[in-house]
């Protein structure tokens, strides 16, 4: 319940959570909203809810469907009491999910293309489209700045290409992603990179919570092909840039890494 503190106010970076008079509690202004969840982790008593496919998930996972999770890289540093990733896996396989693959390998797919881009800029400034919060934010206030967003689908979308080709058009994609923003994200992709629905990391918790699943009952399962190889530094500031090997010597490169707010 909303106490009115107005922790999320001031944490907000774009001011869209708004106060009236007539009104006790704050209330968030979806087009204003760049979804980067800075108001959920400063709101104590947990007032603010994010759109939640959790239900509908159960029911798809309970009736047998073929159903493929898109891992995101960044599942050690949100998972560190999982001592094995391969245990995580198989706590997947365990949910119910008839495919587990990780956006590692998406996320190579992507470097390669944002190399070659690279090298064909002429000149041309780009902005890397990979994260979600950092698009919106350009969309609604540095709409200038839009067509240096660069044109190349994010990993997650890239991976979903690849499993449908793989798995069948009639597959159901999960993205299991650690940012809220994700939720709208896959909103934008269509046709082949088209994703069902995304949960976040704390909402993945809790379907192992309740389903009563701890890595010490499992055995060892591996993520399916095809397996990711440097796209698995995503997660990390130039972790992208790496997977490109893109020179990253401040005399050589024309390349930028930026971090934070």
């Amino acid at each position: 319940t909303c106490i009115a503190c107005y922790a999320c106010v001031r944490a907000c970076p774009v001011k869209a959570i708004r106060v009236q008079t007539e009104k006790i509690k704050p209330e968030i202004i979806p087009e204003r909203c760049i979804g980067c969840g800075s108001c959920v982790a400063v709101c104590g008593p947990g007032a603010i809810e994010i759109r939640n496919t959790l239900d509908e998930l159960k029911t798809i996972l309970a009736d047998g469907k073929k159903i493929a999770a898109l891992v995101d890289p960044s599942i050690a540093g949100e998972f560190p009491d999982i001592t094995d990733y391969r245990k995580f896996v198989q706590m997947l396989r365990t949910l119910g999910f008839t495919y587990v693959h990780e956006v590692a390998f998406g996320a190579d797919l992507v470097a390669r293309a944002y190399s070659k881009l690279f090298k064909l800029s002429k000149g041309k400034y780009y902005i890397m489209s990979n994260d979600p919060v950092t698009v919106s934010f350009v969309e609604k206030y540095k709409t200038g700045l839009v067509p240096n967003l660069a044109p190349i689908v994010p990993p997650v979308a890239a991976t979903a290409q690849v499993v449908r080709k793989l798995a069948g058009e009639d597959i159901i994609l999960v993205y299991i992603s650690p940012l809220i923003a994700s939720k709208n994200e896959i909103l934008r992709f269509e046709g082949e990179s088209r994703i069902d629905m995304a949960i976040t990391f704390v909402e993945l918790r809790e379907l192992f919570s309740e389903a009563n699943l701890h890595e010490t009952d499992l055995e060892y399962s591996d993520f399916d092909a095809p397996l990711g190889y440097k796209g698995s530094f995503f997660p990390v500031a130039n972790g992208i840039i790496q997977a490109a090997g893109i020179e990253e010597e401040l005399h050589l490169t024309p390349v930028i890494t930026v971090e934070g707010e």
